[in-house]
């Protein structure tokens, strides 16, 4: 499993030296809208075998996961002293690339595989989230507010796999060359976990600006054919953007 960072870690830090401070009037309602970064890069390996020349061959796939652009936004409601409830939700895209290597049957000599490996581009992983918040609120630093969070997520990730290895072969079919990859589409869903913090500054009465850091993890498994992937969904998150308050 994936670690918090060190900026979540000190999210936190601040929060607690601000919960010595006087208390101020905590808003009912927040909103906010966030554009962000999931910095957190993780991968997965596949492997499968196909029939060729009536012989069994075998490809191998490596997937990174690069970090990328995070889009976010959500509501808050305060329902007992410094107790709330909120839901947000989280949007994560990136495109990159896969690493295959192929063991490819001779079409005439029996055991006599050519081995092939390249790169191919266009590999999408999509990751969207709904993250139901249990919230606490720290006494307000004047016009600054720390919010604590926590609960469950629900993470669904749309992801690229190769499902075959092309290559190319001439007579007298010694070698072949790669020639990219065959993909398509998998989804999976999860139910996981997300922590963070959110702090805001309320420059008017009813707007302002804030950051957000957030850890959300859910391992998912994806049926493709007759094999499953296990990959890792979420990661941390650090956003900022806008604020409203009632």
């Amino acid at each position: 499993m994936r670690r918090p960072t060190t900026a979540l870690l000190a999210t936190f830090a601040l929060a607690f030296v601000l919960s010595a401070a006087p208390v101020h009037a905590q808003p009912r309602l927040t909103v906010s809208l966030n554009g962000g970064y999931q910095p957190t890069t993780t991968s997965f390996d596949d492997s499968f075998d196909f029939t060729v020349n009536r012989e069994t061959g075998h490809s191998e796939v490596s997937y990174p996961i690069e970090a990328g652009a995070l889009f976010d936004g959500g509501f808050g409601v305060r329902l007992w002293r410094g107790l709330g409830a909120g839901v947000a939700f989280s949007f994560f895209k990136v495109d990159g690339s896969v690493h295959a290597t192929s063991s490819v049957p001779h079409p005439f000599l029996f055991q006599h595989n050519r081995q092939i490996e390249g790169d191919a581009d266009g590999i999408r992983r999509q990751e969207k989230a709904v993250h139901i918040l249990a919230q606490y609120a720290l006494p307000a630093f004047g016009s600054v507010h720390v919010t604590l969070m926590g609960g469950p997520s629900v993470l669904d990730i749309n992801q690229t796999i190769v499902t075959n290895v092309k290559y190319t072969e001439e007579y007298p079919y010694d070698t072949a060359t790669f020639a990219g990859v065959d993909t398509r589409g998998v989804t999976g869903t999860k139910t996981g976990f997300n922590v963070g913090a959110d702090v805001s500054w309320m420059f008017a009465t009813h707007f302002g600006a804030g950051g957000l850091v957030r850890y959300t993890h859910a391992p998912i498994d994806l049926q493709v054919d007759d094999r499953t992937i296990r990959v890792d969904a979420g990661g941390v998150q650090v956003a900022g953007g806008i604020r409203i308050a009632f």
